[in-house]
């Protein structure tokens, strides 16, 4: 904007010229998450964005600080390749050559959870199911928090009603009344970051039950021809039958 200005003593007069630009600070419109999550070994490779209402302005970008392999160009591709777990913060700054901004962030290289404990497959009508859940992972530090130690959570993706897991990470389901059958379940293991599940099925065995009588009488030198009869309450069960 331009504009004049008179000063007079009334005798004589200066004219002072003045030209003022009005500048709106650069906005950096697309970038990662606050907390993003790199899986270890990958590459980050995020084009970053901007816009300035200003016209004609030239924006540069700055790597003010982050780790030591980590490239932004020009352009604003932001570039690096994460192999060491945890959290790596970073900062980035938009200039117009007159007003900045900056944008602090951290990129958390993570590795996924691994279920490493087996589950119990087949359990006999009545009794309680019982399989303590455990799990590993690489990452010491929680995704949420660089302070704050990280943490397994183990939840129910899929299971027969009734089954839950209680504070201590075990698997518990009381099968009472339960049918005797298969039972599919998984579970999912959680860093914060990603999951891993497992999948399995779980047997309920009921004992076979002999139908027939226990008390056969025959005369001395008989043959003794018996069908001994018996039924098992699980579905698809092959009874076979011996002496012992």
């Amino acid at each position: 904007y331009y504009f004049e200005i008179e000063v007079t003593d009334g005798i004589a007069s200066t004219w002072l010229d003045y030209n003022i630009y009005v500048n709106a600070p650069p906005v950096i419109s697309s970038r990662p998450s606050t907390i993003f999550i790199l899986p270890k070994g990958e590459k980050l490779n995020f084009a970053l964005k901007s816009f300035d209402l200003n016209s004609n302005t030239k924006l540069d970008w700055k790597l003010l600080s982050g780790p030591t392999t980590m490239i932004l160009s020009q352009q604003g591709d932001l570039q690096w390749s994460g192999n060491e777990l945890g959290h790596h913060p970073y900062e980035i700054q938009l200039s117009d050559g007159i007003d900045s901004v900056q944008w602090n962030a951290s990129i958390y290289v993570n590795t996924p959870p691994v279920i490493t404990s087996s589950p119990i497959k087949s359990i006999s009508k009545g009794k309680q199911y019982f399989y303590p859940l455990l799990a590993q992972d690489e990452n010491l530090i929680s995704p949420k928090d660089s302070l704050v130690a990280n943490e397994i959570i183990f939840s129910i993706a899929q299971g027969p009603e009734g089954m839950k897991i209680d504070e201590n990470n075990i698997l518990v389901w009381e099968t009472e009344n339960s049918s005797p059958g298969k039972y599919m379940v998984a579970i999912t293991a959680s860093d914060g970051a990603d999951d891993a599940i497992q999948e399995f099925s779980v047997f309920i065995n009921s004992f076979p039950v002999i139908t027939s009588s226990d008390s056969v009488t025959i005369e001395i030198g008989d043959t003794l021809k018996f069908q001994i009869k018996a039924h098992d309450p699980n579905p698809m069960d092959t009874l076979t039958f011996h002496l012992d």
